[in-house]
C-alpha cells in the first residue's frame, strides 16, 4: 500500500497543518509472501504456487477457516463525515473560483467518513459482504500489524505486464535478442452514475452518462494528464490511448473508463514509475501539483491510504521458460529471464479499520460546470456500497 500523503512528499509540497488527524498511516507498507493461493477464473481452478514446503500448512489453514454467511442482524455502525453538506458545497464553490482564476481545471474533492463499528462486525465479515454484493476487479483485504485494509476499488492505477524478455541460445550464455520492452497501462475512471431501480431507469442513467459532455470532458482531461505522466518513463512515440470513455457496469454504479498504454524505457524500475505517476491524476485533477496544493488547503484531514494505491508484484522464472519451450520444442533458443508483473489499483472505495473504527474517503472531480448538489450526491453514491456493508446509519 502507498499512502496518498506520500505523494505530497514526492512533489515537495509543504503540507498545511490539519485541524483533525486520521489514523497514523505509513507512507509505504510492504509484505513478502512465499506461498500464494491462486484462482484461475478462465478454468475455474484454484491452486497453490510458491514454496511447496508451505502447501500443507496453507491447506490446513483453508480447511479450518471460518465460513462467512449473510449478516443482517449485526448492530448498526455510527458514521459521520468531516464535512457537513453545506461545508462540502462551499468547498466546491471555492474550487470553481480557483478554476475561474486559472489555478486549476479540475480538482478532486473528497469527504472523509469515520464509522464506529459494532463489536460483532469484523473486518473479515465486512470484506465478505462487499465481495458478495459489490464485487470489484481490484478488491483487496490486507491484514497489517495494527489495522486492516478493505478495498473494493474498480480502478486500475497502473499495470506492468512483464519484465524485459530476453531470448538466449541453448548451451550459450549470451543474449540473442530482446522480444519487447515491458508494457505499462493506466485506466483512469471519470464519470459516474448510480444504477437504476428498474430496467428503464437503469438504461436512462447509462445513456445519460454515455452522452454527458461534462463527464467525457473530465475523463479526457485526466487521460491527457496521464499520457504526460507515463510519457516520462516510456519510449518516445509508444504512448497511445487504447480506449476512451468506455462504459463499465458495476452492481451499484456506471463508470466511464479509459486506457492509456506505452512501452517502458530500458531499465526503468518500479521506483521511477511511482515517481512519475503517483498519485494517480484521476484523484488529484489537473494540473497535478497545483491541484494537490489546493486539495491540501481545502480538505480538513489527511487522506491517508484513501486515494493512494494498493498493488502486488509477482516474479516467476519457471513459468515463462516452460511456456516458451513448450511452444518452441525444436528451437535452439531458451528463455532465461524472470517474468515480473505489477498490478496496482487506485485506493478508492477503500477503508482502513483499526480498533472497531473504519475510515474512508469518497468524492469526485469538480469542474467549472459542476452542479454542487449533484457532486455531493455522487460522493454519497460512491459511498453506498461500503455503508451497506457496515450497516451505517
Amino acid at each position: 500500500t502507498i499512502s496518498y500523503d506520500f505523494g505530497l512528499k514526492l512533489e515537495n509540497i509543504n503540507r498545511r497543518k490539519k485541524e483533525f488527524s486520521t489514523f497514523p498511516e505509513p507512507d509505504i507498507f510492504l509484505a513478502i509472501f512465499d506461498c500464494l493461493i491462486i484462482h484461475d477464473y478462465d478454468t475455474n481452478k484454484t491452486f497453490l504456487d510458491g514454496n511447496p514446503q508451505k502447501f500443507a500448512e496453507v491447506k490446513n489453514l483453508i480447511n479450518s477457516s471460518k465460513r462467512f454467511t449473510d449478516s443482517k442482524n449485526f448492530t448498526k455502525s455510527k458514521i459521520k463525515s468531516n464535512f457537513t453538506k453545506a461545508e462540502y458545497l462551499a468547498k466546491i464553490e471555492q474550487i470553481q473560483e480557483y478554476i475561474r482564476q486559472g489555478e486549476t481545471y479540475q480538482t478532486n474533492l473528497t469527504q472523509q467518513f469515520r464509522a464506529e463499528l459494532p463489536e460483532d462486525l469484523t473486518p473479515q465479515q465486512i470484506f465478505w459482504n462487499l465481495r458478495k454484493n459489490h464485487p470489484a476487479p481490484f478488491a483487496s483485504f490486507i491484514k497489517r500489524k495494527t489495522d486492516y485494509v478493505v478495498s473494493i476499488s474498480p480502478e486500475r492505477f497502473f499495470q506492468v505486464e512483464s519484465g524485459e524478455w530476453r531470448v538466449w541460445r541453448k548451451n550459450f550464455y549470451s543474449p540473442l535478442s530482446t522480444l519487447h520492452s515491458p508494457l505499462i497501462k493506466v485506466s483512469p475512471i471519470k464519470g459516474t452514475r448510480p444504477r437504476g431501480k428498474t430496467l428503464i431507469e437503469d438504461l436512462r442513467l447509462k445513456n445519460e452518462l454515455i452522452s454527458s459532455k461534462k463527464d467525457r470532458a473530465e475523463n479526457t482531461m485526466i487521460v491527457d494528464l496521464l499520457r504526460n505522466d507515463i510519457g516520462k518513463v516510456c519510449e518516445f512515440g509508444s504512448v497511445k490511448v487504447e480506449k476512451l470513455c468506455d462504459l463499465e457496469e458495476h452492481p451499484s454504479l456506471f463508470h466511464l473508463v479509459s486506457t492509456v498504454s506505452g512501452r517502458l524505457k530500458k531499465d526503468t524500475d518500479y521506483a521511477e514509475i511511482i515517481k512519475a505517476l503517483f498519485p494517480c491524476g484521476s484523484i488529484t485533477g489537473c494540473p497535478k501539483i497545483r491541484t494537490m496544493q489546493i486539495i491540501d488547503e481545502l480538505e480538513t484531514v489527511n487522506r491517508g491510504l484513501s486515494m493512494g494505491a494498493i498493488g502486488c508484484s509477482m516474479t516467476n522464472y519457471e513459468l515463462r521458460i516452460a511456456n516458451y519451450e513448450a511452444k518452441n520444442p525444436k528451437s535452439q533458443k531458451s528463455l532465461h529471464s524472470p517474468l515480473s508483473t505489477l498490478h496496482s489499483s487506485v485506493a478508492i472505495r477503500t477503508m482502513v479499520i483499526r480498533e472497531n473504527e473504519a475510515v474512508f474517503n469518497v468524492g469526485g472531480g469538480i469542474v467549472i460546470d459542476s452542479v454542487a448538489e449533484a457532486e455531493y450526491q455522487e460522493s454519497l453514491t460512491k459511498a453506498k456500497a461500503i455503508m451497506e456493508a457496515i450497516g451505517a446509519q
